[in-house]
């Protein structure tokens, strides 16, 4: 079995709704992705992925686990001499934006002819968003 871990350091970025915008001058259209960061992290990600995985492309079934880390708001520390302290109050879960099923859009994308043919071949996928520095995504492929 193959095993394919790494991680891309870097606040995970979703993929966002695409958007059509008019060319100026032009009666044409174009589509823009909502989010312009997206592009710059799937890069990031299809170049480790790249780094760890020179060999043919999988074409099994494959498992994929993505664990996503964010840092935490200030709202949620302590000042003063609780500086650095996560305040009881603070929520444990991240159950804000960015949707997960949004950021792991991303990471399948990019990692789709590079590691494996097609996100088709999916059959697992594990995805967990949490609170953590630094900011990064840990990538598991089986």
């Amino acid at each position: 079995m193959t095993e394919i871990r790494f991680t891309v350091l870097g606040r995970p970025q979703q993929k966002g709704s695409k958007r059509p915008q008019l060319i100026p001058g032009t009666t044409r259209f174009t589509v823009r992705d909502a989010n312009p960061k997206a592009r710059p992290w799937a890069s990031q990600i299809s170049a480790a992925a790249r780094d760890v995985h020179q060999g043919e492309l999988i074409r099994d079934a494959v498992e994929i686990e993505l664990r996503f880390f964010f840092a935490r708001p200030k709202a949620h520390m302590g000042t003063g001499k609780n500086a650095g302290t996560v305040l009881a109050s603070a929520p444990r879960h991240m159950i804000v934006a960015p949707d997960s099923d949004k950021i792991c859009r991303t990471v399948l994308d990019a990692l789709t002819g590079v590691v494996y043919k097609d996100d088709s071949q999916i059959t697992r996928l594990v995805a967990v968003k949490s609170y953590g520095e630094p900011e990064r995504c840990e990538v598991e492929i089986r």
